[in-house]
């Protein structure tokens, strides 16, 4: 695996929490967007036909004097680049389960309320993402489809599920200037929810840009920024909207260091990031802490 066919995977989880202090367009004001997913350097460039196997394992924290969450998961992927291809693009797929512990609390009139909940959380599909490749642009575009596999209790105040469907639409850029040296990704989302059946609510769409710019310092060795931008654009609808709801908005950025490593003939790729949520808009900011390893077997 060469430095700039690293980013196969591209999981959008979070758990279901519960709703903060604001009142939030977005059901228990949450969402399937995480950002930091959807790659680092090499955010649209694809690897060599074969299969890719690939862990996700991070940490998410937030609060303020009201009302704070934490969140530590786990997504094991599993990816296949095909020698097929389709509109002039390679042909990839893949699916990634997803495992999480999450946990809320909030301080109601004095009163402190806490909750915690663990396991498996709602899986991310991709049954179709198509690569393209011109000089030192690359171009990908793919459907992901957040499946409901995660535990949901309508009557609980925390989920590691939100019992509705999720399709993501994205497209991928990257830039690879001076043989390669430097590196200029951004991957766009525009996400469609379906309604949840157990309360009739429905989330609004969903847009999401994520973004990285790095340079090889080593060919093995790779350093960056890395960052996000998130925004609900269309209004919830469905039973129980609050009438007075607004629609969240954030971004986010960070450090974002690249690294891989030989053992044998096999190559490893490892990526750590941090990033720092600002500009928030009736949302809790948070920070995420986040570290990856992809191979080919």
């Amino acid at each position: 695996m060469n430095k700039l066919t690293k980013i196969l995977l591209k999981p959008v989880f979070v758990a279901c929490l519960t709703s903060s202090t604001f009142v939030n367009a977005a059901e228990y004001g949450s969402s399937q967007y995480l950002p930091g997913f959807y790659g680092d350097f090499g955010m649209a460039t694809t690897s060599a036909p074969g299969n890719y196997l690939s862990n996700f394992f991070g940490y998410n924290w937030a609060g303020n004097d009201d009302a704070g969450s934490s969140l530590l998961f786990e997504l094991p992927g599993l990816m296949r680049v095909t020698e097929q291809k389709l509109l002039g693009g390679t042909y990839s797929f893949g699916f990634y389960p997803y495992a999480l512990r999450t946990t809320s609390n909030s301080t109601t009139n004095g009163v402190r309320k806490e909750s915690a909940r663990g396991g498996a959380g709602d899986m991310y599909a991709v049954p179709i993402l198509l690569s393209w490749q011109w000089d030192t642009l690359s171009f990908t575009a793919f459907e992901g489809i957040v499946v409901p596999t995660g535990t949901y209790d309508k009557n609980r105040d925390l989920n590691a599920g939100r019992n509705t469907w999720t399709f993501d639409n994205n497209f991928g850029v990257t830039w690879n200037p001076d043989d390669g040296k430097y590196d200029f990704s951004m991957m766009f989302g525009y996400m469609v929810n379906t309604e949840n059946t157990a309360t009739h609510y429905k989330t609004g769409d969903e847009v999401h840009v994520d973004y990285s710019a790095g340079y090889y310092v080593l060919p093995t060795l790779g350093l960056g920024v890395s960052g996000s931008y998130y925004r609900q654009v269309k209004d919830d609808t469905g039973a129980g909207v609050p009438a007075n709801a607004i629609s969240g908005e954030y971004s986010s950025i960070g450090p974002v260091v690249t690294y891989t490593i030989k053992m044998g003939e096999q190559d490893i790729f490892l990526s750590a990031k941090w990033l720092h949520e600002y500009n928030v808009n009736n949302h809790i900011a948070g920070d995420y802490a986040i570290l990856r390893t992809s191979l080919k077997f």
